[in-house]
């Protein structure tokens, strides 16, 4: 996110949410992840699925190891369940990575073509590959693809931020929290980070 970005957002909430507005003024401005292949991405993400931050990382960590550095979706169909049980993922996590290499085709490239797609068809093609549920695609879409007006209402701590800093109850069905996210559009990945920042998380996804 750059400060011009960050302007308008703040601009934006001055008029449609200037409690929320309150909560971030001191604030800097979140950073971006690194960019990465949208294979890799998902990846991650899904390593990520109910893990903390710390865990998650290290996972991650192991799995590249084990990969020797790279990932690419053949060498995942390579690799033998025994192997990637060992580096922390469950059964679960593998059979939803194996299925992820099907569908992103030999180096990813067919998951790259569809990034050019339009968010609500590949979102779609997405939820339809084994272990992958709103909350995985969101935060691609998010840290993925860069797209500037997602929320994921799944997000547990996006809703303890906002139960938090805005009053909304916890108790409360996704609709409430996606109701005060519109509010944010077409700024709502921002105002996402800002959330989790609020938190004093490390910026990136929570798994509920």
């Amino acid at each position: 996110m750059n400060e011009r970005e960050d302007a308008a957002f703040r601009a934006h909430l001055a008029n449609v949410d200037p409690e929320f507005l309150n909560q971030i003024v001191n604030l800097p401005i979140p950073v971006l992840p690194p960019s990465r292949p949208p294979f890799e991405s998902l990846v991650r993400i899904v390593v990520g699925q109910q893990l903390s931050t710390a865990a998650a990382q290290t996972v991650f960590h192991r799995l590249m190891m084990a990969m020797d550095g790279e990932l690419q979706p053949p060498a995942l169909q390579a690799a033998s369940d025994a192997l990637l049980r060992s580096v922390g993922l469950s059964g679960a996590k593998t059979r939803t990575i194996r299925a992820l290499a099907d569908f992103s085709g030999p180096e990813g490239r067919q998951l790259e073509a569809l990034c050019d797609s339009p968010w609500p068809g590949l979102r779609g093609d997405l939820l339809k590959i084994t272990g992958v549920g709103p909350w995985t695609v969101d935060m691609f879409g998010m840290f993925g693809l860069g797209l500037p007006d997602l929320f994921s209402a799944g997000d547990f701590a996006l809703k303890k931020a906002m139960t938090q800093f805005l009053g909304i109850p916890l108790h409360e069905g996704p609709a409430a929290f996606e109701a005060r996210a519109l509010r944010w559009s077409p700024h709502r990945t921002l105002a996402s980070m800002y959330l989790w920042k609020l938190l004093e998380k490390p910026i990136g996804p929570q798994p509920k």
